[in-house]
């Protein structure tokens, strides 16, 4: 009991000293002794990424402006001020991942005024997105040039077949694809768990204005650019902080490194093809420039006698016709191969005559309405047993915007067929890109016989009154209507004396093409059946 009377005593007095040393420091205290703690400061780095990611200069300034960030220990967080809407799938993918090093070490906010594909990927390497309620957001996606058909040379030489072309035209509708995968990875891990929209809706293409993107998780909160800085600010925690515009210690003057929309001709001269974007392009600009397969080039022929018997099977090329022998190449080999010769005019006038010799006669992708005479010809033509066959496309190869799909409708509409506007796309099933659609629905027919899929190349669909033959596959849709629906692709009319095919896409036909499921099998039902056909001597 002691011992524990004692150990209390002891406490006591212990306690009994800290007060009195606590009261005395208190009394001793002067508000001026206080330890000072300096508020923390820092500098918030801004690098303006603007116009169109094209020019690699232009690209070499952002990757330098953004080691500058990655260096400097003094800037302790960055802001991307985006206005672009993208460019090269190789720029833009170094700036992006140059900005997942920069956000290893450093927090990044984006603010962006209009960040539309590759300036969306950009803006996906943040960890927080402000937009402007108005602002353009989106168009995920890739634009791919694709490579060009050569002649090769007999004193240069390539090693292999793709040595020039880079890809093989065939598949470059894959690379495509391949790379609007690495899009939308990208966007999926910078968004994470805040992404409330579903793959197919993302791959879309789509352009949201800043709230529908913040709706959809694509930005975090509505700002302006002084927003972006001062959250920035927060997230390191400064008190006091000025900020830097780091492409001015890397260029002085970048005017005319990069514009905001750029044409495809600019972008073609800046890198010719193949080759793969990250943009957005106004349709106008895209339209603008288009490549065209190579026309027909034909001497008017005098009508006389040595000139009427131009072939069985007559293409006519006297409507401004975009078609050529390179289009019809297959189709001419293989009626060669059974007898059967194939001749152009550019001259409606031999055609007509040239008739009376004729087992067929192919219209492709016109752009001269016909006149009544003309289809009075053709009826008359036709009701003798011979075949008439159409082909029309929905690419601006085959269709000149001012006429679109009327000059064919001139004609088909007087035989019951309508090639409606618009092409015909699927997000989920199809070939390599949207626009190569499946048909998996046919009509029993000589035309459909053995075929069981076929892969058509941006066509139009058909609204016929008569017979059908092919149909596209589930959850297609129409580029005007938006509306989902199976599609008339092909369409037969093989009644009494009457034999009339018709398709919405040509490219089919054409080879590499013609190579994919069983399209050669569609050709050479086709091509048989021509040869049937007798014709006079």
């Amino acid at each position: 009991m002691e011992r524990i009377k004692g150990k209390k005593t002891t406490a006591l007095i212990v306690f009994s000293l800290l007060m009195v040393i606590g009261m005395i420091a208190i009394y001793l205290w002067e508000p001026g002794d206080a330890p000072v703690v300096s508020p923390k400061k820092g500098t918030i780095g801004v690098i303006d990424i603007e116009g169109a990611i094209e020019d690699p200069e232009y690209t070499e300034f952002l990757l330098e402006a953004i080691n500058e960030a990655v260096e400097d220990t003094k800037i302790k967080a960055v802001v991307l001020e985006i206005d672009s809407p993208g460019g090269t799938v190789d720029q833009i993918e170094r700036i992006y991942y140059d900005l997942l090093t920069l956000k290893d070490e450093k927090p990044i906010v984006a603010s962006t005024t209009m960040a539309l594909s590759g300036g969306y990927y950009i803006a996906a390497s943040a960890d927080y997105i402000f937009t402007l309620p108005s602002s353009f957001i989106g168009n995920i996606g890739v634009i791919g040039v694709g490579p060009k058909f050569i002649l090769p040379s007999q004193f240069t030489f390539e090693s292999g077949p793709h040595k020039i072309t880079g890809f093989s035209p065939l598949l470059f509708p894959h690379n495509v694809s391949k790379a609007l995968d690495s899009f939308t990875e990208a966007v999926q891990d910078g968004r994470d768990s805040r992404l409330n929209i579903g793959e197919i809706d993302l791959r879309s293409g789509s352009i949201w204005l800043g709230k529908e993107a913040l709706s959809k998780g694509l930005v975090d909160e509505i700002g302006s650019h002084q927003t972006a800085i001062s959250y920035a600010a927060d997230m390191v925690g400064l008190d006091t902080y000025t900020t830097e515009n780091l492409m001015d210690r890397v260029v002085q003057e970048s005017e005319g490194l990069n514009s905001m929309y750029p044409t495809v001709d600019e972008i073609r001269e800046m890198h010719p093809s193949p080759s793969l974007h990250y943009l957005y392009m106004p349709g106008e600009i895209y339209m603008q420039s288009e490549v065209e397969l190579p026309e027909i080039e034909l001497e008017d022929e005098e009508e006389n006698e040595t000139t009427t018997q131009i072939g069985h099977v007559i293409v006519d090329a006297s409507h401004g016709n975009l078609v050529s022998p390179f289009v019809l190449d297959y189709l001419e080999a293989e009626l060669a191969k059974r007898g059967v010769y194939v001749g152009y005019s550019s001259n409606w006038t031999i055609i007509e005559s040239a008739l009376d010799y004729a087992s067929c006669l192919i219209i492709t992708a016109p752009t001269d309405r016909y006149n009544y005479e003309e289809f009075e010809a053709i009826d008359k033509f036709v009701s003798e047993g011979n075949m008439l066959v159409l082909f029309s496309d929905a690419s601006s190869e085959f269709l000149l915007p001012s006429t679109l799909q009327g000059p064919m409708n001139s004609i088909s509409n007087r035989f019951g067929l309508h090639f409606g506007k618009g092409y015909l796309y699927n997000m989920v099933k199809n070939w390599g890109n949207y626009r190569n659609i499946y048909l998996t629905s046919f009509e029993d027919t000589w035309l459909t016989e053995g075929v069981e899929e076929l892969v058509f190349f941006t066509t139009a669909s058909l609204s016929p009154t008569d017979s059908n033959a092919a149909y596209s596959s589930y959850g297609t849709y129409n580029s005007i209507s938006e509306e989902i629906e199976v599609y008339t692709v092909v369409s037969l009319i093989d009644k009494g004396n009457t034999t009339i095919a018709a398709f919405g896409d040509v490219t089919w036909l054409m080879e590499p093409w013609i190579k994919v499921s069983d399209n050669q099998r569609l050709a050479d039902n086709l091509i048989n059946k021509i040869a049937e056909i007798s014709h006079p001597e």
